[in-house]
């Protein structure tokens, strides 16, 4: 079974952030998810040297505002296929300012939607969608339809 790592550029700079980060990676710790918070003293092409590192072998999908996105019941299917993969499968949201074209256009890319957002933010939903993906497999009620 594969193993789900998300990546960040840096740590949660407020409180409520961090709080809701720490919240949702440990709720996912026990599905096989990890959460690597890299340095955000990492510059962007140092940062993108160390994910691609991380995932050698793996599969390496980066968070872009133009990457594909869908439903909740899109987003589960993500998960089923990431957790029954033979390899591991590596998020990475990306710096302040983004991944640069050159970057997205080597890589599969996936979205929360066209809205942009903050990587704190972006950090926070994406952990819950994984979350929430994690419950709707377990078939628990958190999820509503």
């Amino acid at each position: 079974m594969g193993r789900i790592v998300v990546h960040t550029h840096g740590r949660p700079r407020e409180k409520a952030y961090s709080r809701l980060v720490d919240i949702y990676s440990e709720r996912l710790s026990s599905r096989g998810l990890k959460l690597q918070q890299h340095s955000e003293k990492l510059s962007h092409d140092d940062y993108i040297k160390k994910i691609e590192a991380d995932a050698a072998g793996g599969n390496l999908i980066l968070l872009d505002e133009n990457g594909q996105s869908g439903t909740t019941e899109w987003f589960v299917k993500q998960w089923k296929q990431w957790k029954i993969s033979d390899s591991n499968t590596h998020l990475a949201i990306g710096p302040v300012d983004g991944f640069e074209k050159s970057v997205v256009s080597k890589h599969t890319t996936i979205g929360l939607g066209p809205m942009t957002m903050t990587f704190e933010m972006a950090a926070v939903v994406l952990l819950e969608q994984l979350y929430r993906a994690s419950e709707v497999e377990r078939g628990s009620p958190y999820h509503r339809e």
